[in-house]
C-alpha cells in the first residue's frame, strides 16, 4: 500500500513539473503574442471599416431589390397568361404532331417512287439533249442562211420609201398625161412628162439654198421631183411625210411637214428635207406660207 502511494505521488510530481513546464513555456510565448496582435490591430481596424462599408453597400442593394421586387412581380404575373398561351400552343403543337408525322411519311415514299422513276427520268432528259444538239446543228447549219434573208429583208425595208414613191409618181403621171405642155413641163417617171402651172413653181425657186451640198449634187430633176412632193404634201392635211427617188440621178431624200402655225396672217408649215446623195446626207429647213393667191412660197 505504501509503495502504490509512492507511485501515484511520483506520478502527480510530474505531471505537476510537466504543467510547471509546459505554463513556462506559454508564459514565454505571451510576448510573441502580444507583439502580433499589436501589429494586426491596424489590419483589424481596416477590416472592421471595410466591413461598415460592405454592410452599407449590401443595405443599399437591398433597398434597390426591394424597390424593384413589385415591378419584377408584376412583370412576371403579365408573363404568366403568355406562358400558359405558349403552353397550350405547345399542346396543340405536340397534338398536330401525329399528323405532320403521316405527311412526312407520305412525302418519303414519294422520295422513293422518284427515286425509282429516275432512272427513266434520266433516259428521257438524256434524248431530249441528243435533240437538242440535232436541233443546235440544224440551226447552225440554217445560221448562214438567215443572215442572207435578214439582209435581204432589211433591203426590202429600205426600198419601200420608193416602192411608194413610184406608186404616187405613177398616179400622178395617169393624171398629168395628156394636158397641155404649155403650162409648164418637168421631168416626170412613165412618159417624161408631169404638168405643174408656171405660178406654182415659181414661189418654189428658193426650196434648196444655193450654198448647201444639195445645190451641188442634186441635178434639175431632182429638184422638180421636190417641188413637185412639197406641193402635194401641203395641198393634203392627212399627210405629214412625203418620198421622192430619182432613179436616173440615183438621189433620194424625204420631206417632212410640222404642224401649221401663223405668219403675218398666212398659213405657214416648217418643212424638213433630209436628202441623200453620193454615200452623202443632208437636212434643210423651210418655211413654206400660202400668200393670198393660194399659192405657196418660200419664206
Amino acid at each position: 500500500m505504501i509503495s502504490k502511494f509512492s507511485i501515484s505521488q511520483a506520478m502527480l510530481a510530474l505531471a505537476i513539473a510537466y504543467f510547471a513546464y509546459a505554463l513556462l513555456s506559454f508564459t514565454k510565448a505571451i510576448p510573441d503574442f502580444v507583439q502580433t496582435v499589436n501589429k494586426m490591430t491596424p489590419h483589424i481596424s481596416t477590416i472592421v471599416e471595410e466591413v461598415k462599408l460592405v454592410r452599407a453597400e449590401v443595405t443599399q442593394v437591398r433597398s434597390v431589390v426591394n424597390a424593384q421586387v413589385p415591378a419584377m412581380l408584376s412583370q412576371i404575373d403579365q408573363t404568366r397568361p403568355l406562358l400558359a398561351l405558349s403552353l397550350a400552343q405547345s399542346e396543340q403543337y405536340l397534338q398536330q404532331l401525329p399528323i405532320l408525322w403521316q405527311h412526312l411519311a407520305a412525302i418519303e415514299m414519294q422520295m422513293q417512287k422518284l427515286q425509282q422513276d429516275l432512272p427513266k427520268a434520266l433516259v428521257r432528259v438524256d434524248e431530249v439533249v441528243a435533240s437538242s444538239n440535232k436541233g443546235i446543228i440544224e440551226l447552225s447549219l440554217w445560221r448562214a442562211h438567215s443572215t442572207k434573208y435578214i439582209a435581204e429583208i432589211e433591203q426590202s425595208r429600205a426600198n419601200i420609201p420608193q416602192y411608194l414613191t413610184r406608186v404616187e409618181n405613177i398616179i400622178l403621171d395617169a393624171k398629168t398625161i395628156g394636158k397641155e405642155a404649155s403650162s409648164g413641163l418637168v421631168s416626170g417617171f412613165l412618159k417624161g412628162v408631169i404638168s405643174l402651172p408656171k405660178e406654182m413653181v415659181a414661189g418654189l425657186t428658193g426650196m434648196v439654198d444655193t450654198q448647201s451640198r444639195s445645190a451641188k449634187f442634186l441635178v434639175a430633176n431632182d429638184v422638180v421631183l421636190m417641188q413637185e412632193k412639197v406641193l402635194s404634201l401641203l395641198n393634203n392635211q392627212s399627210k405629214s411625210q412625203a418620198f421622192w427617188q430619182n432613179d436616173n440621178s440615183g438621189n433620194r431624200g424625204t420631206i417632212t411637214k410640222q404642224a401649221p402655225f401663223k405668219r403675218e396672217g398666212l398659213t405657214c408649215h416648217k418643212l424638213v428635207f433630209v436628202n441623200s446623195f453620193k454615200n452623202q446626207q443632208e437636212k434643210l429647213e423651210k418655211i413654206m406660207c400660202k400668200d393670198s393667191k393660194e399659192l405657196w412660197q418660200v419664206m
